[in-house]
């Protein structure tokens, strides 16, 4: 819990003015923030928002009776019978509050941003610090410009660390964020074809995940992907900040190295090599070869911030992975399911392809379009398509609107179905041998519907039987 703070301070931090009840602000305290009210407990400030579908001023009275002691608004209410620090703009209010509460901690914060990768990052940035001293760590999907100053709340004095994760869809959103999160360290993973259609352009999305480097303090770290195109880019923007660079593909000049890596039956342990002669081995128990790459940028994260050779092990080894990115599902002997459901871009798809085409038997992708590359979708689900032909993978369903563009790179046997309910049967019914299937789509394809009809029909088989 953040500690507690008065109305007074946060009038100052908003240079709001006051309406309703005036007197005694510095006897009003509040030890949270909400800006929901089904969250709402007695004691906190409710922050009223507006968007394009909801209006959070219409729910301040109902914060107020679940014991709300003040609210941020943009109008007034003189019916009201607590204080309403009056603000121009409440989202931006929200950000002013939380960089307050992050201005009273001496925590050691790192942030990550990227086009794929960045919560894996943050899970384990987030293992090896807690291993350290008490951590704050994103949770969920909370990396957008509400996501992040809610994450920032619940900085309370106990903490040592955090791992904070800035996502974005357009331009500015993380030079937003990223300054009301101040890290110490920044991490950027990758920059690929996500969220196209917001930015414009890949030269765009460059432009945009490097704006978390400006945030970083001139005596700060920016730990960068060096096997990325955009390394040299982000390298010059960071200028006289330090810069640590990773690579698993071998460029002799990384900072840090992957130069043996031995797949396991759960993931790959990796013999690393770092500055001034420094070596370790560690276990990642992830599936997939990028994320040797996720590990190195998160040991180089953590090293700069402290981390021994032990915490980076215990923390690396200890990661799980996240519901919905690769997680591995056995619902039958015989049939194995990659739940990579979460989310999907184009670089993401690859690699998911390529995890998928590293196991026997038969291999089942199973796709769900990928949302929001504009004028370039057609040709980017081509790709991936052909890449799926090109890796081997025996049958690829495509499942629900736009995903039938697959069809063009993987070729006529490309199965279409119009929703998971058609495609399940598909995939559990008749199986021959073991199988492996691979679910992966853009969160509005909703692709976790796939995921649990399989393990459903399995357990409805199982147990009709």
């Amino acid at each position: 819990m953040m500690r507690a703070f008065s109305l007074a301070e946060a009038r100052d931090w908003l240079q709001a003015t006051v309406a309703g009840s005036v007197s005694a602000l510095d006897a009003v305290r509040f030890d949270g923030v909400s800006t929901d009210t089904r969250s709402v407990v007695p004691g906190q400030l409710f922050v009223a928002l507006r968007g394009e579908r909801f209006d959070g001023h219409g729910f301040v009275r109902q914060a107020m009776e679940q014991g709300a002691v003040a609210a941020v608004v943009d109008t007034a209410d003189s019916s009201l019978a607590i204080p309403q620090l009056v603000v121009a703009d409440t989202v931006d209010a929200l950000a002013r509050l939380a960089a307050g509460n992050r201005d009273e901690s001496s925590a050691r914060l790192l942030a990550v941003t990227g086009s794929s990768g960045k919560t894996t990052v943050r899970e384990m940035t987030s293992a090896i610090l807690a291993g350290m001293g008490p951590t704050l760590t994103t949770e969920g999907n909370l990396n957008n410009h509400i996501g992040v100053p809610l994450t920032l709340f619940r900085l309370a004095p106990e903490h040592r660390f955090g791992a904070i994760e800035l996502g974005a869809s357009g331009l500015g959103e993380i030079a937003h964020t990223v300054a009301v999160v101040r890290p110490e360290v920044a991490i950027l993973t990758n920059a690929g074809q996500a969220h196209l259609e917001g930015f414009g352009s890949y030269q765009n999305i460059v432009l945009a995940k490097g704006e978390i480097i400006d945030g970083v303090p001139a005596d700060g770290v920016v730990v960068l992907n060096r096997d990325d195109p955009a390394f040299d880019q982000w390298r010059e923007r960071a200028g006289r900040r330090r810069v640590l660079s990773v690579s698993r593909l071998g460029v002799s000049d990384a900072d840090y190295q992957a130069v043996a890596s031995t797949p396991m039956s759960e993931g790959f342990e990796t013999e690393v090599t770092g500055p001034e002669g420094w070596h370790c081995k560690v276990r990642i128990p992830l599936a997939g070869e990028h994320n040797i790459t996720n590990g190195l940028l998160a040991l180089a994260a953590c090293r700069a911030l402290g981390a021994t050779d032990q915490q980076i092990v215990d923390g690396l080894a200890g990661v799980q992975a996240v519901k919905g990115r690769l997680q591995v599902l056995n619902p039958a002997a015989d049939l194995t399911v990659i739940d990579d459901s979460y989310n999907a871009n184009p670089a993401s798809m690859i690699a998911a392809l390529n995890v998928l085409a590293g196991y026997p038997g038969t291999r089942v992708a199973v796709l769900g379009a990928m949302a929001e590359l504009g004028a370039e979708a057609a040709e980017l689900h081509r790709q991936v398509g052909a890449h799926a032909q090109a890796k081997g993978i025996e049958r690829l369903l495509a499942v629900g609107p736009g995903a039938e563009a697959y069809e063009a790179g993987f070729g006529a046997g490309t199965e279409i179905f119009q929703s998971h309910e058609q495609a399940v049967p598909a995939i559990v019914d008749g199986r021959q041998g073991a199988i492996t299937v691979l679910v992966k789509g853009s969160r509005s394809s909703a692709m976790d519907r796939v995921v649990e009809g399989i393990q459903t029909k399995v357990k409805n088989t199982c147990c009709s039987g």
